[in-house]
């Protein structure tokens, strides 16, 4: 469960040392509106958490946040790490590392209206979005011209588009991924991409590890062939 606060136990193989280490404070985005049992648990995210952990010799220590108080907790030193971001995204005094997590954000159309062949197609059309997000690449095409309607969190956002409220959902490729797997996409769905990315790591300048230091575990990880792995789960 994403809400809880504890110690991952790592591999056996980690070093003796790193129980004297205070642990890896990994911060993951939940959804303020769910309740804990509604929360999902994140993969994905657990595993690069406790693989980052291991190469810094250090056990994991997961906190669940809402999106709006992530950068806030990178800054006042409250975590170490987060990880699936880029700085247009989310903007703050942190350090960023190299790119390594590919990301595609989409455009999901219902099945019952036109779908766009290309991104300049919606120009004039309201789209899904979340409140506070921003969408660079997306305006970088169309600009303004568009309209927004937003949801507090990305899930309430996808469930607007499921219940038809609205036609065109701007999210992640991952999401679209989760709602095939899970059988929640409607048969004649149509998904356009609108670009793709390597996302980062925002490392906090009071933490406990350095941007460096991150890198070098990056590096290690995709060198042994671990990080390949992880990716797969997203």
């Amino acid at each position: 469960m994403l809400t809880r606060l504890i110690l991952v136990t790592l591999l056996a193989a980690a070093p003796l040392h790193a129980a004297e280490r205070p642990p890896l404070r990994y911060l993951q985005k939940v959804d303020g509106m769910l309740t804990p049992s509604q929360q999902q648990t994140t993969v994905f995210q657990d595993r690069l958490g406790a693989a980052l952990a291991h190469q810094l010799g250090r056990q994991v220590k997961y906190i669940a946040l809402p999106r709006r108080r992530l950068m806030a907790a990178l800054e006042n030193g409250e975590g170490d790490i987060l990880c699936s971001y880029l700085p247009e995204w989310l903007q703050g005094e942190v350090d960023w590392t190299r790119a390594f997590i590919p990301t595609s954000e989409v455009v999901v159309s219902s099945p019952h209206v036109k779908p766009p062949a290309m991104v300049a197609d919606l120009r004039g059309l309201r789209l899904g979005t979340v409140l506070g997000y921003q969408y660079p690449e997306l305006e970088k095409i169309i600009g303004n011209d568009y309209i927004r309607d937003d949801a507090p969190t990305s899930v309430m956002s996808i469930r607007k588009w499921q219940a038809g409220r609205v036609d065109y959902l701007v999210t992640q490729r991952t999401v679209v991924n989760q709602q095939i797997a899970e059988g929640k996409l409607p048969p004649g769905s149509h998904v356009l991409t609108v670009h793709e990315v390597k996302a980062r790591c925002a490392v906090s300048r009071k933490g406990q590890i350095t941007v460096d230091e991150v890198n070098a575990a990056i590096n290690a990880m995709e060198k042994s062939g671990e990080l390949a792995g992880i990716l797969k789960l997203r």
